[in-house]
């Protein structure tokens, strides 16, 4: 958790889905944690590169309704990008049951739009002022 969280946004989808496992654990979801273990290990010398004229904060947003099959809760993903390269990725379970998609929608692009008012406040402390980012969502 603590590599995704810090260094490695790639990877927080298979960790979360392994993670909800880990009190009950069988052989095949080791094998997956051994599976992110190489990954990790072969990709050591891979890094993010921001470059360019373009700064330019855009975000994308999805939901997926009623994935998990065990209690019927639906995925919230979203990513943010600054001049082409990933800075925020999240993939995570609504805390709810949703009845409809247009809610399920609907909360993903709520919890989407804080994350980009956090990003350009913080690209504003840093002194990268622009226009608001942009939300691109397929609804």
């Amino acid at each position: 958790m603590y590599a995704m969280v810090s260094t490695r946004p790639n990877i927080a989808h298979v960790v979360g889905a392994v993670r909800s496992y880990m009190n009950n654990p069988r052989k095949e979801h080791w094998m997956i944690v051994k599976w992110i273990l190489k990954y990790l290990r072969g990709t050591t010398n891979q890094s993010l590169c921001f470059g360019g004229s373009n700064i330019s904060l855009q975000g994308y947003v999805d939901a997926d309704m009623a994935c998990d099959r065990d209690n019927r809760r639906s995925t919230t993903g979203y990513v943010f990008t600054v001049g082409g390269t990933n800075i925020s990725l999240v993939s995570k379970f609504q805390s709810f049951v949703a009845l409809s998609m247009m809610k399920v929608e609907y909360v993903a692009a709520t919890e989407a739009s804080k994350e980009l008012t956090c990003l350009q406040r913080f690209l504003d402390e840093l002194g990268k002022k622009q226009e608001l980012g942009r939300l691109y969502s397929d609804s």
